[in-house]
C-alpha cells in the first residue's frame, strides 16, 4: 500500500489479541480528565500567585496531552484509518493559536506601559519566541531563573515555555505514531507491543538524559524539550496500561486520593529550585497518573465525584486560557506596584481577574473562530465585504488561517523589535562615547567630591542593558591563553594588551567578577598587561561548599588547579559576599585557604570588596523616581558591614602580594549608596554595576592623589622579586609615572617617580 506523507499512513485494521474494547470507551468525553486538568491549572495559579513556587501542575498538563493524543492515534491505527498528519497539525494549531496570539498581543502592549524601556528588547524577544513556539529554548539559552522571587527579574512571557514544548510535541508525537503504524503495516507487528516498544525507548532515553542534565546544568535542563519527552511518553504508556488493566474499585478510590495528595504537596515538598525536572518530576507525573488510572469509580468516596463537579468542569473549559493570562497579570501587576510578592487580597483579585479574562477569551475569541460555520477564507471575505469568488479545500483554509494569524501578530512584533533594537544601539553608542571621552555631562565616579556628583539630568546607559557587562576583545582562549583544563574553555575569554611575555591578569568568579572587569580592563590596557577571564554566572569563587551546583563545584576546583599551574602575575577575585536585605556581608570559608595557596605560589591576589546589593531593581527604581532619586538610595550601613570582613585575611598575606580593593566610597559617596552618580546609572538591576559606571571608577583610581596610592595593587610576586620598572597603574593628577622595585633584604621595596 503506497504511503502519502501528507495524509499519513493508512494501515489495515489489525488482528489483535485483546481486549481493545477500551478504545470504544475512550471515544467519549472523559470528565474526570477534564477535572484533573482544571485541578492542575488551579494548583499552578495558586502556587505562582501566593507562594512563588512551582507546583508540578504543568507536568500533569504535559502527560495529559500525550494521553489523549495517544488514544486518538491508536484508534486510527487500529481501525485502519489514515493518520492525516498534515491535517492534524493544521487543526491543532488553528485551535491553540487564536487565544495565545491575543494574549501575546495584549501582554506586549501592556508591557510597553509598565515595564522599563531597558526590558523592552527582552520582552519582544520573549513575545516572538512564544508566538512561534520556541520560548523554552530562548529561556534555556538565556539562563533564565524560573524560580526567581523578584518579579522584576521575570518576563511576562516566561510561562510560555511549557506551551512551546507542547507545540513541539504536537509535531513530534504524530510522527512517532506514524513510525508505529509503519512497523505494524510493513512487518505485521502487534500494535500494542510496537507502541510500548517505541515509547518505552523514548521514556528511558529521555529520563536518563533528564537526570544527567539536571545534575550538570539544571537551569538549562528545566526548559529543554529533551528532558521533558519522558513525561509525554508516560502519557502514552499510561494510555496503553488503561487498555489492558483496571484495578478493583476500592483500590482505584485509594489511588485517586493518593494522586491528589501528591499533586497538592508537590510544590511544597520538592526542592524544584535545584533538582527539577530530573527524577523528582516523577512525583507529580506519577501522582497525576494515579488519578487517571483511578478513572470513574462509581463510588461515593471516589475522587472522581469531585473532579466531575460543575465548578471544576467549568474551570476545565477555560484552563488553557487561564494558564495563558494569569502569569502576565501577576508579573505586570507586581512590577507596576514594585512588590516582589502579592498579599492575600491582591492575589485573590489577580486570580479573579484571570478567571474572568480567561472566560472572555474562550467565549469571544476561541469559540467564534473554532466553531464558525463558514470556512476561514469565505468568512474573511465576508468580513472585508469582498465577494466569495473561489472555493477552497479544508487544509488550504486552515493553512490560510494560520498564516494570517502569524502575519497579523508577527509583523508588528518584528517592527517593534527593529525600532527598539535601533534605539538601544544608539543608546549604547552614546554610553560608550560619553564614558570614554569623560565629558562634563557624564562623569560618573569621577564626579565624586564635586557639585556634579548627584547630577541626573540625562543619565546613561539607556535601553538594552545586556551590553553593560565588560567583555575581553579577543574572545576565545587560544595560543598563549590556552587552558590545560578543557572543562574551562567555555567560560574563558582573553585580551592581549602587550607582548606574549607581558604580565597576565586573570579575573575569575561569577558575574560580579565579570562586572569588575570594567574597572580593571582600562588599567590593564594602559599598563600593557594581558587579561584573561574565567567566569561562571551564579558561581562564587572561591566557595568551600559548591554543593548547590555540580557545575559550580567542578568550576571552582578546575579554576584553582588552572591558576596554580599557569601562575599568572595577578588573580582578581570578589573577596566578600554582600546581602540584598541586610548588612550581613560575609566571606566564604575557602577565602583564606585560596589566598594562601596563590600567594605561596608567588601569585598576587587582588580581592575586590563586593558592591552593595538590593532586593529591588535599582535601575528601574531610578527611572521611575525621576527627581526623587533619594527614594532609591540607601545608607551604606544598611548594605555593607561596618568593617570589611575580608580585611583580616588580606592583611595577613599582604606582605606576600595579597591586596584588598574597597570601592565602597564610589558606590556610596558620603555614606549614601546612590542609584545615579555623576549622571551615570550605577546599577543595571538589583546587584550588578553598569559597565559605564565601572569604567568611570577605573578613571577615578588612575586620577587619585599619591596619598591614596597602594603600590601593592600591581606588584609582581614578592617572593621572587627582581629589579624591574613597570608602568604605574595608580597615579596622581600629574600624569603617568613609574614604579621602581628593588630587592632589599629579601623584600621588595617600591618608590614612586613622578
Amino acid at each position: 500500500m503506497p504511503i502519502n506523507p501528507l495524509r499519513g499512513i493508512r494501515v489495515p485494521a489489525a488482528e489483535h489479541t485483546p481486549p481493545y474494547e477500551s478504545f470504544l470507551e475512550s471515544r467519549g468525553f472523559r470528565p474526570e480528565i477534564q477535572g484533573l486538568r482544571a485541578f492542575a491549572v488551579l494548583l499552578v495559579v495558586l502556587y505562582h500567585v501566593w507562594f512563588g513556587r512551582v507546583s508540578g501542575g504543568v507536568d500533569v498538563f504535559l502527560f495529559i496531552s500525550a494521553f489523549l493524543l495517544s488514544l486518538s492515534s491508536m484508534r486510527k491505527i487500529n481501525e485502519g484509518r489514515p493518520l492525516n498528519l498534515f491535517t492534524y497539525w493544521l487543526h491543532v494549531f488553528q485551535r491553540l493559536l487564536p487565544v495565545a496570539t491575543v494574549t501575546i498581543a495584549g501582554t506586549t502592549i501592556a508591557s510597553f506601559f509598565i515595564l522599563s524601556p531597558s526590558r523592552w528588547a527582552d520582552m519582544l524577544a520573549d513575545a516572538k519566541g512564544s508566538l512561534f513556539y520556541y520560548q523554552n529554548w530562548h529561556l534555556a539559552f538565556n539562563s533564565v531563573d524560573y524560580y526567581a522571587q523578584n518579579a522584576a527579574s521575570k518576563t511576562p512571557f516566561q510561562h510560555f515555555w511549557s506551551l512551546s514544548i507542547q507545540g513541539q510535541i504536537f509535531i513530534l508525537w504524530p510522527l512517532l505514531f506514524a513510525l508505529v503504524a509503519y512497523f505494524v503495516h510493513r512487518f505485521r507487528w502487534n500494535l500494542f507491543t510496537t507502541t510500548i516498544l517505541v515509547f518505552d525507548t523514548v521514556f528511558v532515553a529521555s529520563l536518563t538524559f533528564s537526570i544527567i542534565e539536571t545534575e550538570t546544568n539544571q537551569g538549562f535542563a528545566y526548559f529543554d524539550t529533551r528532558t521533558r519527552l519522558w513525561e509525554f511518553a508516560v502519557g502514552t504508556l499510561l494510555a496503553m496500561v488503561t487498555l489492558k488493566w483496571k484495578a478493583p474499585e476500592k483500590a482505584r478510590v485509594i489511588m485517586g486520593w493518593i494522586g491528589v495528595f501528591g499533586l497538592v504537596t508537590c510544590g511544597a515538598f520538592l526542592p524544584v529550585q535545584r533538582s527539577f525536572p530530573g527524577f523528582l518530576a516523577l512525583y507529580p507525573v506519577v501522582s497525576g497518573a494515579l488519578v487517571i488510572m483511578a478513572g470513574r469509580t462509581n463510588s461515593r468516596w471516589g475522587v472522581d465525584r469531585w473532579l466531575v463537579s460543575k465548578p471544576l468542569q467549568s474551570l476545565g473549559n477555560i484552563s488553557y486560557a487561564l494558564y495563558l493570562v494569569h502569569w502576565p497579570i501577576l508579573i505586570l501587576y507586581s512590577t507596576a506596584v514594585e512588590k516582589p510578592h502579592v498579599n492575600f487580597l491582591e492575589g485573590t483579585a489577580i486570580i479573579a481577574v484571570s478567571i474572568g479574562l480567561a472566560w472572555v477569551l474562550i467565549q469571544f475569541v476561541e469559540k467564534p473562530l473554532r466553531y464558525r460555520k463558514d470556512p476561514f477564507i469565505p468568512w474573511l471575505m465576508k468580513i472585508l465585504r469582498f465577494k466569495r469568488v473561489f472555493a477552497v479545500k479544508t487544509w488550504a483554509d486552515q493553512l490560510a488561517f494560520l498564516a494570517a494569524t502569524f502575519l497579523l501578530a508577527g509583523i508588528p512584533l518584528a517592527g517593534a523589535q527593529a525600532w527598539v533594537n535601533y534605539s538601544n544601539t544608539q543608546a549604547s553608542i552614546q554610553a560608550e562615547t560619553q564614558t570614554q571621552t569623560a565629558t562634563d555631562n557624564h562623569l560618573g565616579a569621577r564626579a565624586i567630591g564635586t557639585d556634579q556628583a548627584l547630577m541626573h539630568d540625562d543619565p546613561i546607559p539607556n535601553g538594552d542593558l545586556k551590553n553593560q557587562y565588560e567583555m575581553l576583545s579577543d574572545g576565545k582562549c587560544e595560543g598563549n591563553f590556552a587552558l590545560s583544563h578543557d572543562s574551562l574553555k567555555k567560560y574563558c575569554s582573553s585580551q592581549k594588551n602587550g607582548t606574549d611575555d607581558s604580565p597576565l591578569m586573570m579575573v575569575v568568579g561569577n558575574s560580579h567578577a565579570e562586572q569588575a572587569m570594567a574597572m580593571f580592563k582600562p588599567v590593564a590596557e594602559q599598563s600593557k598587561v594581558n587579561m584573561q577571564s574565567i567566569l561562571l554566572g551564579g558561581c562564587q569563587y572561591p566557595q568551600q561548599d559548591a554543593s548547590s551546583s555540580n557545575e559550580c563545584a567542578e568550576f571552582n576546583r578546575d579554576v584553582t588547579e588552572e591558576i596554580l599551574q599557569r601562575k599568572p602575575q595577578t588573580v582578581v577575585i570578589i573577596a566578600t559576599i554582600a546581602e540584598a536585605r541586610s548588612n550581613e556581608e560575609r566571606i566564604d570559608p575557602a577565602l583564606e585557604e585560596t589566598v594562601k595557596k596563590f600567594t605561596d605560589a608567588g601569585i598576587q591576589v587582588v580581592g575586590v570588596r563586593d558592591n552593595p546589593r538590593y532586593d529591588y531593581n535599582v535601575y528601574e527604581c531610578a527611572q521611575k523616581a525621576g527627581d526623587d532619586l533619594e527614594s532609591c538610595a540607601r545608607p551604606v550601613s544598611e548594605k555593607l558591614a561596618e568593617k570589611n570582613p575580608a580585611q583580616e585575611v588580606f592583611d595577613k598575606y599582604k606582605d606576600k602580594g595579597a591586596v584588598l580593593v574597597d570601592m565602597t566610597d564610589l558606590y556610596c559617596p558620603e555614606g549614601m549608596c546612590q542609584p545615579v552618580v555623576g549622571n551615570v546609572y550605577v546599577y543595571i538591576d538589583e546587584n550588578h554595576v553598569s559597565k559605564a559606571y565601572g569604567r568611570t571608577m577605573a578613571k577615578t583610581m588612575l586620577e587619585r592623589r599619591q596619598g591614596r596610592l597602594d603600590t601593592h595593587w600591581h606588584a609582581l610576586a614578592l617572593n621572587t622579586c627582581q629589579e624591574y620598572t613597570m608602568p604605574c597603574l595608580l597615579t596622581g593628577r600629574r600624569g603617568i609615572g613609574t614604579s621602581e622595585a628593588s630587592v632589599n633584604g629579601g623584600r621588595c621595596t617600591f618608590t614612586m617617580q613622578r
